[in-house]
């Protein structure tokens, strides 16, 4: 298996209730649909009463079964723009994204 994570902050003046929803119900099953994603978890960041702003709002964890997979998935992303829809949700300029190797104590 290999593991991408990519951290997002919302566009500006989206709530982070509409940024969810939209996340959840419009851009992650398309997402399915169309690349080979083996599992892909949306960790949304849960901000206290009276805590600063973080940088981010969500830390997306991307699995593919093989390195291929991850880079087909990259060309036909770059190649079609992503699904069109990004910009409409995320601040596509406050994008970091980097392969990880998970260390898992019991």
């Amino acid at each position: 298996m290999v593991k991408f994570m990519v951290m997002m902050k919302r566009k500006q003046g989206l709530s982070r209730e509409d940024f969810r929803r939209y996340y959840e119900e419009v851009h992650a099953p398309a997402a399915l649909k169309r690349f080979p994603i083996r599992k892909y978890v949306r960790n949304y960041v849960v901000v206290p009463p009276g805590a600063p702003e973080p940088d981010f709002d969500c830390i997306t964890e991307f699995w593919y079964d093989s390195m291929e997979d991850a880079l087909s998935t990259a060309r036909a992303w770059k190649h079609h723009g992503g699904l069109g829809d990004e910009a409409s949700f995320i601040d596509t300029t406050n994008e970091i994204s980097f392969q990880v190797e998970e260390g898992v104590s019991d």
